[in-house]
């Protein structure tokens, strides 16, 4: 994922602890994205001594009989994504993305000099980033969802991993095969677009230990979309017309998501194709499109097969 256009490893795809980490949290209510009341704060906790709830909670809240040394890390205060610079000077701050959807960022190269400000019970407390260890956490979000409610906490896992360093006494041979899951959108609806995707090393000398690995991290980086309005049976009007277009190299378009099984995913607004700026050369908005992905493997860049849905 990015935050202002930075890169972070998401918290499901096998971050390590050297890497800059995006813990998201996405707030849903009666299925529309909606920003709860007020987010009080974000803790991060060792998972291995918070094992029960009631080492947590005190009546669905977190408990105030926890230790300075008990708190990795604590987040404070909502700000805009735009505010976000890649500093250790910014970690400590909760970063909106979009209605419902927040980040906060574990930085690991900068753990000792990032920290936070523990505030809750009349405390003031100086935390420094202390999550510098491979291992389990979770990461407790106090939030209060609607203005009448109580404040509740809700817990989040996530795992930091070892670099899944290799070795490898000859070039990898390697193919990624991606798949289009839902081809048929409706006029009026915000869908992702879902590609599946895996990868198979082909190399018979390397160990399957080692093919293991590249299956279960993420390897597909810089992940681009292209999407096309396909003009059929016209003489008049050209033959595609670029609704989104690949960005620029070194960067993931926006709203493209990886998930921990490498499916990716493309919000995809079909309400907004009306206000294209060559809306006057589609042809009508419905119709067949075509999708084209773009990412890194290693050191080669491929552009995928096209994949064609419908907009009806």
């Amino acid at each position: 994922m990015q935050l202002n256009n930075i890169s972070l490893n998401d918290r499901n795809n096998r971050p390590t602890v050297l890497s800059k980490v995006g813990l998201r949290a996405t707030f849903i209510n009666d299925g529309i994205f909606q920003d709860p009341f007020d987010i009080s704060g974000v803790t991060i906790l060792k998972r291995s001594d918070n094992l029960t709830p009631n080492t947590i909670f005190d009546h669905n809240i977190i408990t105030s009989s926890l230790t300075p040394d008990q708190i990795l890390m604590h987040y404070t205060g909502v700000k805009p994504e735009i505010n976000y610079r890649g500093d250790s000077s910014d970690v400590s701050s909760i970063y909106k993305i979009k209605n419902g959807d927040y980040v906060c960022v574990i930085d690991g190269i900068a753990n000792e000099t990032a920290s936070g400000i523990y505030d809750f019970y009349g405390s003031s407390l100086l935390i420094p980033q202390s999550v510098n260890a491979v291992g389990e956490y979770i990461d407790v979000w106090t939030v209060k969802l609607t203005e009448g409610s109580n404040y509740v906490s809700i817990v989040n896992n996530f795992e930091l991993f070892d670099d899944t360093f290799v070795v490898l006494t000859e070039p990898v041979s390697f193919q990624v095969y991606t798949k289009l899951i839902n081809k048929n959108l409706r006029l009026g609806s915000i869908e992702n677009l879902k590609f599946t995707s895996y990868i198979t090393i082909d190399n018979r000398d390397i160990d399957n230990s080692i093919k293991n690995i590249f299956k279960e991290s993420t390897v597909l980086s810089n992940i681009k979309i292209k999407v096309e309005k396909i003009n059929e049976d016209t003489t008049t009007l050209p033959s595609k017309v670029t609704v989104v277009d690949f960005v620029e190299d070194g960067a993931s378009t926006p709203g493209l998501r990886l998930t921990s099984d490498n499916t990716i995913l493309y919000r995809f607004d079909t309400t907004e194709l009306s206000s294209h700026p060559d809306i006057a050369d589609f042809g009508g908005i419905t119709g067949t499109y075509k999708a084209t992905l773009k990412y890194t493997v290693f050191d080669e860049t491929i552009i995928s097969p096209p994949y064609y849905f419908t907009i009806s």
